[in-house]
């Protein structure tokens, strides 16, 4: 999903504020969970594809796991300190300085792009080998990776003297998401360039009026600004597809890709308003309507159109915007593919597999109470914790007929992290790494 501030007027012309920070929280679960899934019973006890290959300790860093290895920010000290280990061995690789920043602001480490750790705090990211931890190069401003080793790298343009202070504490509508600073009027112009991500080398970079948000949908870069939505190639920035915006009578306020969905809101969000649906392929227009009021509501949908009002969570056919069936308001649904959704419960919890078009539940999951999603895209680990058996582990495949279960970790364990071979679980003070064969 993508919040975006798109007038590129002064504040006479109000655009919808972001979000209450809850939403950020719970959707930042999701950037990855546009899945396929298919569930079945449970698998028979000889099917354990867990082998243990290392004991890492940790204190209390916080850690990711990517491309063979275990990265750790300990913020114990100041700066922090970044350590990599290999997660075949348990062997420490290296430890270097990380950037400064702490825990009490936004402090993160992504390992998904091979051979690159990315640490990012607040909008800055620094980009350092993963085989050495020597730094490659740094982004001032937010820094989205791509495909294909390729990346997009967003700065807006205001005008000067329009920097917020802070200390006044006046009211009024603050704008502003590539930069630290605040201000009082919507951007001028917003800059956006290719990049290559292991080097910063520019690729190319166009900037468009106004303030924008990009989503990356896999294969193309999908930009909203105040007037138009445009599908651009990763690679070269060019222009695949671009339309002008249906004239609601209101300036656009977010946009969102929702499979093979373009939804443009024109009302702020969580007020309703009018909301636009374009085909992803064409960005021919499929449909309109008037979605209600839903503050008050926590739930969200992930992947696909819904109509959320503060009492319900409807899913809309995504060609028409024909209401298909009601989920109430207190899950969440994230798609699985064209056919299938997820229920979950708090955006963590899974609750069963249901049919997309019916609402018919196809697989109960109630028996697992958490899961992560695999590095492939093309399933689950599936976790539930047993009294004496430690924690027990599931692989949920794509198209596959039953649930395989991997094993067990023998002790309670917290927060795991995986990628495509590593199981990385904290247990204690330590991080416990299996290599999962499924």
């Amino acid at each position: 999903m993508a919040l975006i501030e798109l007038s590129t007027e002064a504040p006479a012309q109000p655009v919808g504020g972001p979000p209450p920070a809850y939403v950020y929280r719970r959707l930042g679960l999701f950037l990855s969970v546009l899945l396929v899934l298919a569930l079945g019973g449970a698998a028979r006890p000889e099917s354990m594809l867990l082998r243990h290959t290392g004991h890492i300790p940790l204190g209390d860093a916080d850690f990711v796991i990517g491309d063979g290895r275990l990265y750790a920010a300990d913020f114990a000290v100041d700066p922090p300190v970044i350590t990599a280990w290999s997660a075949a061995t348990g062997r420490r690789l290296w430890r270097v300085q990380g950037p400064a920043g702490s825990t009490e602001g936004y402090y993160s480490l992504s390992a998904g792009v091979p051979g690159l750790l990315m640490v990012n705090v607040a909008r800055s990211t620094t980009v350092l080998d993963g085989g050495t931890g020597a730094l490659r190069w740094r982004s001032p401003t937010p820094l989205q990776a791509l495909a294909a080793g390729q990346g997009l790298v967003t700065s807006e343009s205001f005008r000067a003297g329009t920097e917020y202070d802070p200390e006044s504490g006046e009211p009024g509508r603050l704008y502003g998401t590539t930069s630290q600073t605040l201000h009082t009027e919507p951007a001028l112009s917003t800059s956006l360039e290719g990049v290559e991500l292991a080097t910063g080398r520019h690729l190319w970079s166009v900037t468009v009026p106004g303030s924008v948000a990009t989503v990356w949908t896999g294969t193309a870069v999908v930009v909203f600004s105040a007037d138009r939505v445009t599908v651009r190639s990763p690679s070269t920035g060019e222009v695949l597809r671009e339309r002008a915006v249906a004239d609601s009578g209101a300036w656009p306020m977010w946009g969102e890709v929702a499979g093979d969905t373009v939804l443009v809101h024109h009302g702020a969000f969580g007020e309703g308003g009018e909301v636009v649906a374009y085909a992803l392929d064409t960005l021919d227009e499929r449909w309109q309507q008037n979605q209600p009021d839903s503050q008050g509501s926590s739930s969200t949908c992930v992947g696909l159109p819904c109509r959320k009002t503060r009492t319900d969570l409807t899913v809309l056919d995504p060609r028409t915007g024909t209401a298909l069936w009601s989920a109430g308001n207190d899950l969440d649904l994230v798609a699985f593919g064209n056919d299938a959704i997820l229920e979950l419960r708090s955006l963590s919890t899974p609750q069963r597999v249901v049919d997309r078009g019916t609402g018919r539940v196809r697989v109960e999951l109630g028996t697992w109470s958490s899961f992560v999603d695999l590095a492939d895209s093309r399933g689950y680990l599936l976790m539930r914790p047993e009294p004496g058996a430690g924690l027990v582990l599931g692989l949920l495949r794509r198209g596959a007929p039953a649930i395989q279960l991997l094993g067990r970790i023998p002790r309670a364990a917290a927060a795991c992290e995986r990628d495509e071979k590593y199981l990385a679980c904290r247990v204690g003070g330590s991080a416990e790494v299996y290599q999962y064969l499924g």
